[in-house]
């Protein structure tokens, strides 16, 4: 199955791609430029190309008729060569995924769900995340606190940025539902701003994108 969820949050085209198709078949569905398959050529593991090629698939969709050509900065971050939209794209086991807007820094994270995270929370929550959360640390809320924070890290696009201590998601209430909106801020040296999240839980996935 190819683009499973095409969908606008505010002015951002978001869309989600299940990957089942081999990497030869993607790649045929391209139409890569020079340093895209010279990058693509670094792969050698068949599910990070599948990976790669589906993100670079969504970007296409979200920004049709215009040409999708992807180039990375010095810290890794994804740009359009043609400047047309800002970008930001995750992946993560058979899923890929992409947001772009006209004019804004944008970022996602879409995360499978696991036990894990419950063990290894105080490594990316700050004591007043802790507190805020208190025993309602359940394995949903975690995501959107991880996934947020991954989100505006990308967004940033600056590796400074630490997760634990310049992030903070603000408190919010969780009702089960599939999909919500919370706050969060950021502090980078002189400006601390604050972004809107929005989460979309599916199957056993966690999906939020920061504008």
């Amino acid at each position: 199955m190819p683009l499973v969820d095409l969908f606008d949050i505010k002015d951002n085209r978001v869309g989600i791609w299940h990957i089942t198709e081999s990497a030869d078949y993607l790649l045929s569905q391209m139409d890569p430029g020079r340093e895209e398959l010279d990058r693509y050529g670094e792969f050698s593991h068949d599910l990070r190309k599948r990976q790669w090629l589906a993100y670079h698939l969504v970007v296409k969709q979200l920004i049709v008729p215009l040409r999708a050509e992807l180039r990375y900065d010095i810290h890794g971050k994804p740009f359009l060569i043609s400047k047309s939209h800002q970008i930001s794209v995750s992946h993560t086991g058979e899923y890929a995924a992409a947001i772009c807007n006209r004019n804004s820094a944008v970022g996602i994270d879409i995360e499978k769900m696991k036990e894990r995270v419950i063990r290894v929370k105080e490594r990316f929550l700050n004591m007043a995340e802790l507190e805020q959360l208190g025993s309602c640390s359940n394995l949903e809320t975690l995501y959107i606190y991880w996934c947020g924070k991954e989100a505006l890290y990308k967004l940033n696009g600056m590796p400074d940025v630490d997760l634990k201590n310049d992030i903070h998601i603000h408190a919010f209430d969780y009702l089960c539902h599939t999909n919500g909106t919370c706050y969060a801020t950021m502090t980078t040296p002189g400006v601390r701003k604050k972004f809107m999240l929005n989460y979309r839980k599916f199957e056993d996935y966690m999906l939020v994108v920061a504008m």
